[in-house]
């Protein structure tokens, strides 16, 4: 969906910092090149007190630091979805972002067409 452009891909900072310690070279590459092909919003360091921030306030819900700091920059770049199997991030509730797993996600998609 992402490929077909039918949905925008939100990727940041975070998410290529992450990346790079992938130890997996074969993953890390092909990661980073789905994120260089098909990113459509980049949320970008400089706004990185604003990530904090709102990182923080997502940590006080038990999100932890890294996932919580994924979603607040899945925020910032206006996603409307945060696609995840985390269990404990999964039970994360928003006004500002659905979370979900990618078989719900998929059945969300369904119902609406």
């Amino acid at each position: 969906m992402v490929r077909q452009k039918t949905f925008e891909l939100v990727t940041s900072y975070v998410l290529l910092y992450e990346n790079s310690r992938n130890p997996h070279i074969l993953r890390k590459q092909s990661i980073l090149s789905f994120i260089k092909e098909n990113t459509t919003v980049y949320v970008d360091i400089i706004r990185g007190d604003e990530v904090k921030r709102l990182a923080d306030n997502i940590i006080t819900a038990g999100i932890k630091s890294p996932d919580a700091h994924h979603v607040a920059c899945a925020i910032l770049g206006n996603a409307n979805y945060f696609i995840t199997t985390d269990n404990r991030l999964l039970k994360f509730q928003s006004n500002q972002i659905s979370v979900l797993d990618p078989t719900t996600f998929i059945r969300q998609l369904e119902d609406l067409s």
